[in-house]
């Protein structure tokens, strides 16, 4: 049943192939929309502005409509877009994934880029016949979400990281834009007359700019830590994660951290023959995503969502620390982690580090009353907010000055900048308007929604000209009088008898539709994605 109504959900999308990368010397050149960041927030951007709509915003009924008025349309011109990254789609999430051994997501197979359909992926992982790396992971048996349908329907299940990259991949061929492989240096001029310049020469002008920039600071490194040489002491992001695959047999190897990064480090690190010492400043956590389930039932994240942003910035930056609670380990990892940990080779302790004194080769740790010897220190500790250290956001501070609370900019609700219209910002810099899951995927989706609707372009859907074609808008504001004559209301009804006939379509394509779009649009579940500590990052 998943199956037939992820594919039915494909009526009208766009299907369009667009993906192209730009190379050469041009000096400037023009587009309605740049994405700064190729990560899942970047494709997620991308998705939103691309597809005509969205089955998360639309009732089965809205649905059947826009999928029969989309196929009488006229053909829109679709926004030209860019996209800016110095590496290729997904490379730095990828990297992640590949040096820390990640086979599974921490998140469902509704949480995911595509803003078409929820459960697109689900559909995705059935079509090609790998419905086999849709893991149960026993996430929706607690009682407060086991009834909703997309539990029972599968869509709770974790998708591997390999079906995760190829259909995110897929998704990046099926979506016209034009990549710069460059680094964006700064953004200037003017709201809906933005200048990107990128750090290979070229200006690329757009009328509006999201800034999808993944994590929203530096890699934390524990003061302890300071002045260690980086082969011995190193963060599992340092260089792409190339630290970790520094990792030798019989080495000892410190791991600070409390959350899920963390345990992976300590399970790679084991796996690889090391000694490995896990340390936390307090205990594990146990839980399946990295915020409370409450957080995920639909029928009532709407209402937690607005008691947020009800709130003053203040305390939600207090709620978004206290939500996410310093992070968490999914059940499956701490099992295996007490496994290792009883067989020998791995040590679990709580407590503070303090580094005695090193050689060059080795350095020596006091844990409590007890001295260490350590290879290397591994720092799974996040990042720590810090929006003026990522380039071009300080650039963009300097220029149009926003309020910062915790290194956290303060957005509009519909996630602008500092007062400017067209320039946005999605993922971890955006958790004070979002919400505690801002840098995971399932708030990334909520964002992308926001810059779609932001930019009106479903304005469409709120088309008056006929009520059955009036999808999201008032339908019957095509039956208010707008003439006392006669023979107009006759050429009225005439029209609207035509009208009528191309919006219906046939009754075996809106029974196929009904069939297809109650499950999407009954799938959102806002959840959260592999994240740890105070890292925010959406894995």
């Amino acid at each position: 049943a998943a199956l037939s109504s992820s594919v039915l959900c494909q009526v009208g999308r766009n299907r369009a192939s667009g993906v192209s990368q730009v190379s050469g010397t041009m000096a400037k050149v023009s587009y309605d929309l740049c994405i700064i960041g190729a990560g899942p927030g970047g494709l997620a951007a991308l998705s939103a502005v691309m597809e005509p709509y969205s089955h998360d915003q639309l009732s089965a009924d809205q649905a059947t409509r826009a999928a029969a008025a989309l196929r009488d349309r006229k053909a829109a011109t679709l926004p030209r877009v860019c996209v800016v990254d110095p590496a290729p789609w997904l490379a730095t999430w990828m990297a992640r994934f590949k040096a820390l051994e990640i086979k599974w997501l921490r998140s469902p197979a509704t949480a995911h880029p595509d803003l078409f359909d929820a459960l697109s992926l689900q559909g995705f992982a059935y079509s090609h016949g790998r419905d086999g790396e849709l893991f149960d992971s026993g996430a929706g048996d607690c009682k407060e979400v086991r009834a909703l349908q997309e539990v029972s329907g599968g869509a709770w299940r974790l998708p591997s990281n390999a079906l995760f990259q190829d259909f995110c991949h897929a998704l990046v061929r099926r979506l016209p834009h034009e990549l710069y492989k460059a680094r964006a240096k700064d953004v200037r001029g003017s709201d809906g007359n933005f200048v990107v310049d990128l750090d290979n020469g070229i200006q690329v002008e757009a009328s509006a700019v999201v800034l999808a920039l993944g994590v929203p600071g530096p890699p934390i490194m524990p003061a302890a830590l300071a002045g260690l040489p980086e082969h011995l002491a190193f963060h599992t992001d340092w260089n792409g994660g190339a630290g970790l695959s520094t990792l030798q047999p019989r080495e000892r190897v410190l791991v600070l951290g409390g959350g899920l990064t963390a345990v992976q480090t300590a399970q790679l690190a084991h796996r690889r023959g090391c000694q490995v010492v896990l340390l936390s400043r307090r205990p594990l956590t146990t839980r399946h995503f990295d915020i409370d389930v409450k957080w995920f039932d639909r029928r009532r994240t709407q209402g937690y969502l607005f008691d947020f942003v009800s709130l003053p910035t203040e305390q939600r930056l207090r709620m978004v620390k206290e939500t996410r609670g310093g992070g968490s380990v999914p059940k499956m990892y701490m099992e295996d982690l007490m496994a290792r940990a009883a067989h020998g080779g791995i040590e679990v302790l709580c407590g503070e580090a303090e580094v005695l004194e090193h050689d060059g080769s080795r350095v020596q740790v006091r844990i409590a009353d007890r001295t260490y010897c350590f290879d290397k220190i591994v720092s799974a500790c996040g990042h720590r907010p810090d929006c003026a250290s990522l380039p071009p956001v300080a650039e963009v501070q300097r220029r149009w000055p926003a309020t910062v609370h915790g290194g956290l900019p303060v957005l509009s609700q519909d996630l602008q900048w500092a007062g400017l219209k067209k320039l946005f910002v999605i993922g971890a810099l955006a958790a004070l308007q979002v919400g505690p899951d801002a840098g995971n995927l399932m708030g990334l989706r909520r964002a992308a929604q926001i810059v779609a609707s932001a930019l009106d372009l479903r304005g469409w859907l709120r088309e008056t000209g006929s009520v059955l074609c009036n999808v999201r808008g008032n339908r019957f504001a095509a039956l208010d009088d707008s003439s006392d004559d006669d023979s107009a209301e006759d050429d009225g009804e005439a029209q609207g008898g035509d009208t009528r006939k191309s919006c219906e379509g046939s009754t075996d394509e809106r029974a196929r539709s009904v069939s297809g779009s109650t499950a999407c649009s009954d799938s959102m579940l806002p959840t959260s994605e592999d994240d740890d500590d105070d890292d925010w990052k959406p894995q």
